[in-house]
């Protein structure tokens, strides 16, 4: 730990969230960090916003150069994290799971990844045209369902523990695969498809509300709500309300959840994944007030403890200066790295 002998002076600095340090000031970061990109989703999808949020925030607090590079799905890039051809990426904690285990769509483990630091969580669910019949899961029975999203598969994963919630599977739904969200969206809203899945605070989902004659409705998930997390490690399920920033909920409904993380590869190195983190942490309220997706996102759960891949070690070294860092945590790392 020694690398961090002139960190640890920082506590203070962070848990008043008033000032920043000098190292924060332009032209202060590490040297070994001259560029930043962040892999994300395309346009319109919550991970492309927040990445640039933090694109934003790093270039203007660290003085280096941050953009945003879009890709069709988090599985394109998290390969480019594991060898090193991005900087950061936002990933469902879904997706890595897949990837450090090495578990399909990655032909092998993806162990170079690590966690910086939670950012949110995601809630998920089917939705179909407000005009439908279509209220439960069953009801999509011999439906025309989008099921295999080719570049996130981890939310293909996803979307048959949903079904299974309600005791549907394949054989049980007419299968249609699409790209990625914007096309399973469209399916729908042309009338090639009954049923998508997606994020239910998307950019995307406003737009097909206002798109959709009638809008959309939502579909809370089935019964058998364990198989849920079962199917998806990673997932589980709780209540989401209606709200002044959500479409197509009428009530209190039942949803596939799952937390998103920043993510890097082993190559970035301690000194500059400490700081990262100091950084996005210390300005999260001001990230709250510039994005409404984070508003209802308390500081505390940006660093949980039942994390689906090992934490980066810069990343520890600042949440135990922080005082956040616990024996569980320790617990858990040591079991991932430990495989």
């Amino acid at each position: 730990m020694k690398k961090h002998s002139t960190l640890i002076g920082r506590r203070h600095v962070v848990a008043a969230g008033t000032m920043w340090p000098l190292a924060m000031l332009p032209g202060a970061a590490s040297a070994a960090l001259r560029r930043v990109t962040i892999g994300a989703n395309p346009a319109g999808t919550n991970f492309n916003v927040i990445a640039g949020g933090f694109a934003q925030l790093i270039q203007r607090r660290l003085g280096i150069p941050s953009i945003v590079r879009p890709y069709a799905g988090s599985s394109a890039y998290v390969p480019l994290l594991h060898r090193g051809e991005i900087t950061l990426g936002i990933n469902a904690g879904i997706d890595s799971y897949l990837a450090f285990r090495g578990e399909e769509p990655y032909g092998a483990p993806m162990t170079r990844i690590r966690a910086l630091m939670a950012v949110y969580p995601l809630g998920y669910a089917y939705w179909v045209k407000a005009s439908s019949p279509l209220r439960r899961l069953e009801d999509l029975r011999g439906r025309r369902v989008v099921l295999n999203y080719r570049s996130l598969v981890q939310l293909s994963r996803l979307n048959r523990a949903i079904l299974a919630s309600a005791g549907l599977g394949e054989r049980d739904i007419e299968v249609v695969t699409a790209a990625g969200l914007p096309e399973g969206a469209a399916l729908v809203a042309e009338g090639r498809a009954d049923a998508a899945a997606m994020g239910y605070r998307l950019p995307l989902v406003l737009q097909m509300h206002a798109t959709i004659p009638g809008g959309l409705r939502f579909i809370p998930v089935g019964g058998d709500e364990a198989k849920v997390g079962e199917i998806m490690p990673g997932a589980w399920v709780d209540t989401i309300e209606p709200g002044d920033t959500t479409v197509g909920i009428d009530g209190p409904i039942r949803v596939a959840m799952y937390d998103t993380y920043l993510t890097a590869g082993l190559h970035i190195d301690d000194e500059d994944a400490y700081r990262l983190v100091e950084l996005l942490h210390g300005a999260w309220e001001d990230l709250q007030r510039d994005y409404t997706l984070l508003v209802d996102v308390p500081r505390s759960s940006l660093v949980p403890s039942n994390n689906p891949l090992p934490y980066h070690s810069g990343a520890i070294a600042y949440f135990k200066d922080a005082g956040l860092w616990t024996e569980e945590h320790e617990r858990n790392q040591a079991r991932l790295l430990d495989g």
